[in-house]
């Protein structure tokens, strides 16, 4: 008993030094003095520590309707530290720094620096102007450009990398803190997060047990094993990591990464992690926080640890221990994800303790770093690496794709077996290294296909031809297969966008910019296309964010046509092409605006 109680003092002083000690990373502005970036109530798309290709995200996105033109306003007063532009990732940013409290804010995507500050996009077209259009980093003196909270200092945009939206980003010399840590940020939302599954491992399973997790009530779910009934309890040995996937609806459709996560066994919090702040040196460890090998960005799926991982990747880290428990002991276990608003989703779990299960005798999967399947014909590489824990890779062989639950897309053929790479008590950082070499060898139409295991749907593979075969760069669990290419791409308007991308404040009058996106089930669509307009070829400028082609066409044709015929045709890697797309567009509209010859300003 005095023993037990002195671990549970110890527990509490780790746990209150924990919540000090991030208190004190986070600096002592008041909330209520941090405002809102927008003069609208714009929903968050996308949120703090959501994985992306080979980082965290490190700020909050904010809606802005598929609209560029919209005044971002300073959060608090300051001024204009830095300023910047990239053709990629931020593109147009400020940065606005609060000397008092030595917090910064950051604005990303920007259109221009048009706001109350008039001389700051005077220096912004000047820079352009002598050259700087391919990137620039300009610090700024402190007296230069001040401003008070809610001064608007520019206009939402595209630059960079995504479509339309305004990222924003609060640091300190310490890190990087949520956006939503500040009242006024908030999203006022009501809906607790989305949990999915749980996926648990131990000393004695085979393979690690994931459980679909249904909802039962407002934020209280119940877990369900492959025939979809019922598990309220489970017997485990050793040491047992859980993991927990989910996500956050806040108040747009997106499924966002949640605030945070806990754990609590016998009714005792054992693990907590809060996404309100993090170092600059843990923004880019995403291994810390996520399965990546199960994890997903699109759609978003994301597997959280419950457990801390060890920073050194030398041994994985666990959730409990079983040994420490008498034999058949039980045990409660409750996992649960939480937002900004501090609304909770919960699932609960009986564990037993049957330390029987551990055996010398126990068989586990064959595998490890580098594997094959048994035929020979698949391999995969992750000794190279950095990786965790003690278990293994796996390749197991699947002659159709009826033992398996996954449907071929219409115009795909199954020209080969399937090949499962799987893992058990381990996980890798990165991309591993993959080569599939069917036989008969593959033509020109087949190539390789992935279906993810974690998101239940087919999505991109890195590779690359190699002789008859292919070699194959991959992150993810799932199923690998060569497919051969019957479908044509598909070339269509883009209406999910607003009909104008600017709004009229920054609409240029003498062009209008038509969308049309591309897209193919099979090997996948070139960013090459016909286009004619009224018969003659057109120029036109592919946009990756949106896979679509922008045509600009000058306002001042309607002088010469009432209508203007547009005909677009797309093209696929296993040589099959679209259907003709045709769009007869009317110029009459066109009329009210001016068509005088102006330049563009970029």
């Amino acid at each position: 008993m005095k023993n037990v109680l002195s671990f549970q003092v110890i527990l509490f002083l780790f746990l209150s030094f924990q919540e000090s000690f991030a208190e004190g990373k986070i600096p002592g502005i008041p909330k209520e003095e941090v405002g809102f970036p927008l003069p609208y109530y714009s929903p968050v798309t996308g949120t703090f520590a959501e994985i992306r290709n080979h980082n965290l995200h490190l700020g909050s996105d904010f809606k802005s309707y598929g609209l560029n033109g919209h005044s971002i306003l300073a959060t608090f007063d300051g001024y204009v530290e830095e300023i910047n532009y990239s053709k990629i990732g931020y593109g147009l940013s400020l940065n606005f720094h609060n000397p008092t409290h030595k917090i910064k804010s950051k604005y990303a995507h920007l259109h221009t620096f048009g706001g109350e500050l008039y001389d700051l996009e005077l220096l912004r077209q000047a820079l352009f102007l002598m050259g700087e259009k391919e990137g620039f980093s300009l610090k700024l003196p402190s007296n230069m450009f001040p401003a008070k909270k809610g001064v608007a200092l520019g206009k939402t945009g595209e630059s960079g990398s995504g479509i339309s939206h305004l990222h924003l980003e609060f640091r300190t010399d310490k890190g990087i803190v949520n956006p939503l840590y500040f009242p006024d940020l908030h999203q006022k939302d009501v809906t607790p997060p989305t949990i999915l599954s749980m996926l648990i491992e131990s000393d004695s399973l085979t393979k690690p047990l994931l459980f679909k997790a249904k909802e039962i009530a407002k934020g209280e779910y119940t877990l369900l094993d492959e025939n979809e009934d019922v598990v309220n309890s489970i017997s485990l040995s050793g040491k047992v990591k859980i993991r927990i996937s989910g996500y956050d609806i806040i108040r747009s459709r997106n499924k966002n990464n949640v605030y945070g996560m806990d754990l609590f066994l016998n009714e005792k919090e054992i693990f907590r992690r809060n996404f309100d702040f993090l170092s600059f040196e843990e923004g880019s460890k995403k291994h810390q926080f996520y399965d990546v090998n199960r994890s997903s960005l699109s759609p978003p799926v994301y597997f959280y640890h419950l457990y801390e991982q060890p920073k050194n990747w030398k041994e994985e880290g666990y959730s409990f221990d079983l040994t420490e428990f008498p034999v058949m002991a039980k045990a409660w276990i409750e996992a649960g994800l939480v937002d900004a608003t501090g609304n909770r989703s919960k699932t609960k779990l009986l564990i037993i303790n049957e330390a029987s299960k551990l055996s010398d005798k126990l068989q586990k999967p064959a595998g490890g770093k580098k594997v094959f399947s048994t035929d020979k014909v698949v391999s995969f590489d992750v000794s190279q690496n950095e990786s965790t824990g003690m278990g293994s890779v796996s390749i197991v062989t699947f002659p159709t794709s009826e033992e398996i639950p996954l449907n071929i897309p219409k115009g795909l053929v199954l020209r080969s077996k399937i090949y499962h790479i799987s893992a058990q008590n381990f996980t890798w950082k990165g991309e591993g290294h993959g080569e599939f070499l069917p036989s008969p060898g593959a033509t020109a139409k087949d190539a390789l296909y992935f279906w993810d295991e974690s998101i239940r749907k087919f999505s991109s593979i890195r590779q690359k031809r190699k002789g008859a075969g292919f070699q194959f760069f991959l992150g993810k669990l799932g199923y690998v297969m060569v497919l051969e290419d019957h479908a044509p791409p598909y070339i269509a308007p883009m209406t999910s966008l607003a009909r104008h991308i600017e709004l009229p404040e920054v609409r240029s009058s003498c062009f209008e910019d038509r969308f049309y996106v591309l897209g193919d089930s099979g090997t996948g669509f070139k960013t090459n296309v016909e286009l004619l307009l009224d018969g003659q070829p057109y120029p036109y400028e592919y946009d990756p964010d949106r896979t679509a082609i922008r045509v600009t066409l000058p306002k001042s044709l309607y002088k010469e046509k009432p209508y203007l015929l547009l005909e677009a045709r797309a093209f696929d890697f296993a040589g099959n092409e679209s259907e003709p797309f045709l769009d007869l567009i009317a110029t009459s509209g066109w009329k009210k605006d001016s068509y005088a010859s102006c330049p563009l300003i970029e």
